[in-house]
This record gives C-alpha cells, sequence and structure tokens, in this order.
C-alpha cells in the first residue's frame, strides 16, 4: 500500500466533496443468463432486464460519474440494448468496464467492445477444466478461452492497450488448488487485467439460494489459509494479483480512490443499480425493498445521498447494518487499528530510508 493508498483517519474538504457525490455506478443489466452456477443469486431471481430508456435518466441524475460497471447477477451481453447504453455513457466521456462470462465474444461482440474503448473485461472462472467447469457452470469451457483469445488478437490487430482483460474468480472448496492452473493460463493467453479473486460468500444474500451441495464448498479457516498461501507464494498468481490492483477495471479504481479505513469505499463513492432501478448501497446487498437507498427517477437524490452518509457512519462506528454483516470489505475497529500501525511504520520506514540516502 502507497502512502497515497494509505486510510486516513481524518476527512479533508476534498474527501467530503468526494463522498457527496456519486462517482462511480454499477448498473445491473439483466438478471438472464446462459448458464447455471449454483452459487449465483441472479438464478433464483425474476429474470428481468434494465429498462434501457432508464439508463439516460440514470446519467442525468448523477452527474459526477466518472466510471460505470455493467454487470450484475446476470450474463450482461444479453441485453439488447447492451451497447446502446454504454455508447450514451461513452458519449459523456464515462469510463466503462464489465464482468461476462466470457460465453458470447463471438467476432462481432468483440468488434464492438473494442469500438466502446472500454477499459477492462474480467472473465468469471472457477476451473479451468473443461469437465469441472461443466459441472459447475452448465457450459463450454472451451469456448470461452476461444473467445478470450478472440478478444486479446482483435485488440492486438488494433493495436489496442485496452480494454486490460482478467479473470474474475470465485473459489469454491473443491477449486482452490485451481488457482495456479487458472494463473498459467492467464499467462498462456496473454492477459494483462489481473484476477479478483474472491471465496463464495456468505453473506445471507448469497447463502441464502445455496442448496446443501454448494453450501458446503464453503471455505472454512484452513481452507482460507490455504488458499492465502497459494496467493502468496506462487509466482504465477502473485503476478495476477499484482496486475489486478493496479488494473483500471471498476472495483480496484474505486478502492484505490475511497481507501476508506472501514474497507468499503461505494459509501464514500459508489452506488448499485439493479435490474428494476432500484438504488443500493452496493453489489451485495439484494433486498432493495428493506435496505435499498431510493429508485431511480423517484427519489431525490439528496435522500440517496444522506442514506448512504448513514451507512458510512454506521461502518465507521463500528456498528455494520444488518445488509453489510458478512461482507468481506468490512474491517471491525481492531482490525483497523492492526492495518494503521503497519501503515505508519511502514510510512516511517521510508521516511528513515529517504533521510539516510547521500544528498
Amino acid at each position: 500500500m502507497s502512502e497515497s493508498q494509505a486510510p486516513r483517519t481524518g476527512r479533508t474538504a476534498a474527501a467530503r466533496n468526494a463522498g457527496d457525490k456519486v462517482v462511480f455506478a454499477q448498473i445491473e443489466p439483466t438478471t438472464r443468463c446462459n448458464y447455471i452456477c449454483g452459487f449465483c443469486s441472479g438464478r433464483q431471481m425474476d429474470q428481468t432486464d434494465f429498462a434501457a430508456e432508464d439508463f439516460a435518466r440514470l446519467l442525468d441524475a448523477f452527474p459526477d460519474l466518472e466510471h460505470i460497471e455493467l454487470q450484475g447477477e446476470g450474463e450482461p451481453l444479453l441485453h439488447k440494448g447492451f451497447f446502446d447504453m454504454a455508447r450514451q455513457a461513452r458519449a459523456r466521456g464515462i469510463r466503462l468496464s464489465m464482468i461476462t462470462n466470457g460465453s458470447l465474444l463471438s467476432e462481432e461482440r468483440v468488434a464492438a467492445l473494442l469500438d466502446l474503448g472500454m477499459e477492462a473485461i474480467n472473465v468469471s472462472v472457477e476451473s479451468p477444466d473443461e469437465q469441472e467447469f461443466r459441472d459447475i457452470r452448465g457450459g463450454s469451457f472451451a469456448k470461452v478461452k476461444a473467445g478470450i483469445a478472440r478478444l486479446l488478437a482483435a485488440r492486438r490487430a488494433r493495436g489496442l492497450d485496452r480494454p486490460l482483460v482478467g479473470f474474475a474468480v470465485t473459489v469454491l472448496k473443491h477449486t482452490i488448488d485451481r488457482l495456479p492452473e487458472i494463473a498459467a493460463l492467464y499467462e498462456e493467453l496473454g492477459m494483462d487485467g489481473g484476477a479478483t479473486v474472491q471465496p463464495l460468500s456468505r453473506m445471507e444474500a448469497y447463502s441464502e439460494v445455496y442448496d446443501e451441495k454448494i453450501a458446503a464448498q464453503l471455505l472454512d479457516e484452513a481452507d482460507m489459509q490455504r488458499l492465502a498461501r497459494l496467493r502468496n507464494s506462487d509466482p504465477k498468481v502473485l503476478a495476477m494479483k499484482q496486475q489486478a490492483t493496479q488494473s483500471s477495471h471498476f472495483y480496484p479504481e474505486m478502492h484505490r480512490r475511497f481507501p476508506m479505513l472501514h474497507g468499503c469505499p461505494w459509501v464514500r463513492g459508489g452506488i448499485y443499480v439493479d435490474r428494476h432501478g432500484a438504488l443500493l448501497s452496493c453489489c451485495m446487498v439484494k433486498d432493495a425493498e428493506t435496505h435499498g437507498l431510493g429508485k431511480l427517477g423517484l427519489t431525490p437524490v439528496e435522500v440517496v445521498l444522506n442514506k448512504r452518509r448513514e451507512i458510512d457512519a454506521a461502518l465507521s462506528a463500528g456498528r455494520p447494518p444488518e445488509q453489510c454483516r458478512g461482507c468481506a470489505y468490512y474491517r471491525p475497529p481492531e482490525e483497523r487499528e492492526i492495518l494503521l500501525q503497519k501503515v505508519r511504520a511502514q510510512m516511517l520506514r521510508r521516511r528513515q530510508a529517504k533521510a539516510a540516502k547521500p544528498e
């Protein structure tokens, strides 16, 4: 963590002003998907699309938007208006990124994605083994791999360095040891967007849809330690991890922009908009009726921001709201103090090293 990324205990005027805006927005184009992943909450939701005509309304409601993630609990490329919405955002100078299952990266769609000038595209994967992939997702990994290769080849042919292309990896108990294989494939294909790596979520919004078979794939403490060892020891996994922290994809960019001590950048600069136009504090809150911030086109923006500030204050005070419990982002006060001590020690070492250098 650099000094510019270090958590801050106070709020400067600039930070306060940034927190009073919506700079990052994730929009759920659809909950429809051509895959059947048993751990995906979207498979249990109503299968609907975001109303394309609401997209301009959203852009008008949040004029400070800088980056949009077009992805939710479905496959975004199934939305017929995906590219039209994306073009509207790009016309306003807004950066775009997305996560896709990779099965629809045809030559035509690849060309359209490159025309947009997207910042980053991550492809979701749990295992590069064909049979294991089919068992988890109900599709062909060979098709996904071919789509990634097609995207990268077309990007190279145009002489472009964007979009960065990476992986979004959800780790199941029986796929932990696949991570080095995923990293080897990442290198083989010449991918450059890094990889987000996260265990199967224990948050209630996700775990309530798990059947017995999926619940058995949750990682226990020993599994988490084994995963941590792999992430920190395998050279190719380390390289993939490092590229992820430097990526211009929505999530790492939001973390860099809002490095909050309590761990959640969403409540200072982001918002999630589901397929019904419900405004939510982050992508992991699914119950809009109970925990929503408002409705696009109906709720005044200041009301939405006030609710977001309340969540921010609760997290800062060490009292995470119900919808935030179990979130991997959140840091309780005792962990914050440990982190602060590490950051302070790191900054002291840098100052000492700088002072020791001859002029």
